[in-house]
């Protein structure tokens, strides 16, 4: 697979697909197999975005059922069973414990009725060509025998489960990725960092894009392809380029479709479970709790997003209000802060209608509602029919599931509008680009038996990873020692997975390798030396110096800094000068506690106030007041600038360490600083009322004040 922006140019391609995630990539694939001339186009990496960002099922979709979209989940259950043909090195079934607490015969019926309907609807599920991937259908579990397979299940409320099953990618970004490479493979030109900044125009009708080559030296060239029909796959973005493009025929913006952008985080924690999913049902919708390589994956949330989608980033806020819906929906959990070892999120592109948002929460650009019982399905709207503009087709919505048949239903269209004779598709039994392994299990004792030279644990990663193609790596490692060696000692991931990932999948930033090629930065951070060794690995196949190897490091090491910074603004003088002589042993607590924090200490009037207006400029979203009652006020003004907050989602802890701690008896909080460590640790997020008062200070100057639990003026310190 070569990228070819230069030789893309050159030629008019039937289909010109904008955005390689999952849709995109199934799009490419299918158009290419049955005989089209694809151009294939990403703006960041394939599967870099909403396809990475997923809870890694592939799932017939169940709660679907309560909106009575059957239709949809007989779509997502068919093609389950399409994804473990095709793909069977990675995707596996997955047991799900669904706990039962309501006593109410009408709530368990319909639980019960709903899974039924969900066995019946997947009556094939085990036509598969792997039969250790059968799953059988559900049954109801007393209370011992759920608390048996699943004791964090435990709460005097339980009086069962439902046990169900659905499937699990060992890699999202993989299995996309072998869509791309499948595509490829049957001729399809790609090309990642290659982003569409606007449309290529003839008589009315769309003729094909502009590509600005992002990973070329400034100034990046822009580059014009041309194509017969665009297919504009760009999932949280695709609104944005339907407005481009009528801005460029109408002078006037807006999509003639827009998007709601659902916003959904994951957290990966210690393990959680025995090993099985847990689906819980809680304050506004469901979470689940899913094991994933030896970890536990929290997800996920579902609120609106309004902002702009190349900033989606998980708050501090985010993580801690998550952290707390996971634990009073599943008490056996018991997950503190600490525990969060790796984040991300993704936004989901939905269809929007005027019904499908339910209102609620703030209006911000993070929250403006709850797209928790919003439809999945997706919709394929025809430019040319729906407002007379040609050769673009535009796809809105959809699931990870789905993707394949959604691809079909777009190839299908573009034969019929480019005029060719129906093909049939292929890809719901053609093997992905590593799925042609038959029964896995085989294929993995085999790769075993036939690589003495490499660890069993290395050989298992490879066949996982690149199953029929696992080959193209140890013919690699076979030549070269050095290349058979591990990044790093904890980690299956061999050095010549990079060099693979260079010369034949497009890796082009040490990000590429770590998220999208090997997984080594998808539990959380690798270590300093295996991301050394991953850039010098790189740095030898595409000729990077010295300078460019430690940038490539950096920026890939600052991909697991979290957004949610922590600032601790400290009065060493409170509690008469104690706060100053212990921060070490307090620091030490709170790092354990809640992660990794910085400090700053005050040397004066109103620097606790200079200090967090400074921290929230700078992008902190934590900060942690530490002193008495002054201090703390002092912080809290730091928070608001121009009779406004300086950024809504930052949240505000405090520790209060003087001597009056008047703050502290308001609202509760304990009175030794273990305690309070502890407590801020596992507590959500939640608003409190803030004062502000208005004055005329010495100069005769009008100021205004803002103050958390208590105004005054004169000797009120000494009273």
């Amino acid at each position: 697979m070569k990228r070819d922006l230069p030789g893309m140019s050159e030629k008019v391609h039937d289909l010109v697909v904008i955005g390689g995630g999952i849709t995109g990539a199934c799009v490419a694939r299918d158009a290419a197999l049955r005989g089209l001339s694809v151009a294939l186009l990403e703006k960041r990496d394939f599967a870099g975005a909403t396809t990475s960002a997923s809870s890694k099922l592939i799932h017939g979709g169940l709660r679907y059922l309560q909106n009575f979209e059957v239709g949809l989940v007989r779509e997502s259950l068919r093609e389950r069973r399409v994804w473990s043909n095709v793909a069977p090195h990675l995707v596996d079934p997955l047991t799900f414990l669904m706990p039962e607490t309501s006593r109410k015969i009408k709530d368990r019926v319909v639980k019960a009725v709903g899974l039924k309907v969900y066995d019946w609807l997947a009556y094939d599920r085990n036509r598969l060509d792997d039969a250790e991937k059968s799953i059988p259908a559900h049954r109801k579990l007393g209370r011992e025998e759920a608390l048996a397979l699943e004791p964090g299940l435990d709460s005097p409320a339980l009086t069962g489960a439902m046990m169900f099953h659905d499937y699990q990618m060992y890699s999202p970004e993989r299995l996309a990725l072998e869509c791309v490479l499948g595509a490829a493979e049957a001729g399809a030109m790609v090309a990642n960092y290659a982003e569409v900044t606007g449309f290529l125009l003839e008589e009315g009708r769309v003729a094909g894009v502009r590509v600005r080559d992002a990973a070329a030296p400034k100034p990046q060239p822009e580059h014009e392809i041309a194509g017969r029909l665009v297919v504009n796959a760009a999932g949280p973005w695709a609104d944005l380029l339907m407005g481009e493009l009528r801005r460029a025929l109408t002078g006037k913006g807006g999509a003639a479709r827009s998007l709601i952008r659902s916003k959904g985080i994951h957290l990966l924690v210690r393990p959680v479970t025995k090993g099985h999913a847990v689906a819980v049902t809680g304050e506004n919708g469901h979470f689940f709790i899913l094991p994933w390589r030896g970890y536990s994956i929290l997800g996920t949330t579902d609120t609106v997003y309004r902002g702009d989608p190349d900033a989606v980033h998980v708050t501090e806020k985010d993580i801690v209000n998550f952290l707390a819906v996971v634990n009073r929906g599943y008490p056996g959990a018991k997950l503190r802060r600490s525990d969060v070892l790796y984040f991300y999120c993704g936004l989901r592109p939905i269809v929007d209608s005027e019904t499908s948002v339910r209102e609620g929460g703030d209006a911000d650009r993070d929250g403006g509602g709850d797209a928790y019982n919003t439809s999945r399905a997706a919709e394929i709207f025809d430019h040319e029919k729906e407002e007379g503009t040609g050769g673009i087709i535009t796809v809105i919505g959809g699931k990870w599931t789905t993707s394949r048949s959604l691809a079909e239903k777009v190839v299908d269209l573009a034969l019929a509008k480019l005029g060719k004779d129906p093909v049939p598709c292929a890809t719901e039994t053609t093997p992905t680009f590593g799925g042609a392994v038959g029964r896995f299990s085989e294929f993995k004792s085999r790769a075993v038996r036939e690589h003495p030279e490499l660890p069993p644990d290395i050989v298992e990663h490879l066949a996982r990873n690149y199953g029929s193609r696992m080959g193209d790596v140890t013919a690699l490692a076979e030549g070269d020692e050095s290349l058979r060696a591990r990044i790093s000692g904890q980690f299956p991931d061999i050095a010549a997975e990079v060099v693979l990932a260079v010369r034949q999948e497009m890796a082009l930033t040490v990000e590429d390798v770590l998220f999208r090629r090997t997984g080594l930065g998808t539990t959380g951070p690798p270590g300093a030396e295996a991301i050394r060794r991953v850039a010098e690995v790189m740095g030898a196949e595409l000729g990077w110096d010295a300078a460019e190897r430690a940038a490539q490091a950096d920026i890939a090491t600052a991909h697991f800094a979290s957004w949610a910074r922590t600032l601790a603004i400290v009065n060493p003088n409170s509690w008469n000068r104690r706060t100053g002589a212990l921060w070490p042993k307090i620091e030490a607590a709170i790092s354990r506690a809640v992660g990794p924090v910085e400090a700053a200490f005050t040397d004066g009037p109103m620097a606790a106030t200079r200090l967090a207006a400074k921290a929230l400029h700078e992008g902190f979203e934590q900060v942690i007041a530490i002193g008495g009652d002054g201090t703390v006020n002092e912080v809290i003004n730091g928070f608001f600038e121009d009779g406004a907050p300086i950024n809504p989602e930052a949240a505000l802890a405090v520790l209060t360490s003087g001597t009056g701690r008047d703050f502290r008896r308001t609202f509760g909080i304990p009175e030794s600083v273990e305690d309070q460590i502890e407590r801020m640790a596992a507590s959500e997020i939640r608003p409190i009322d803030v004062g502000r008062v208005t004055y005329v200070n010495w100069e005769g100057r009008e100021e205004s004040r803002y103050f958390g639990n208590i105004a005054s003026f004169g000797l009120s310190g000494a009273t």
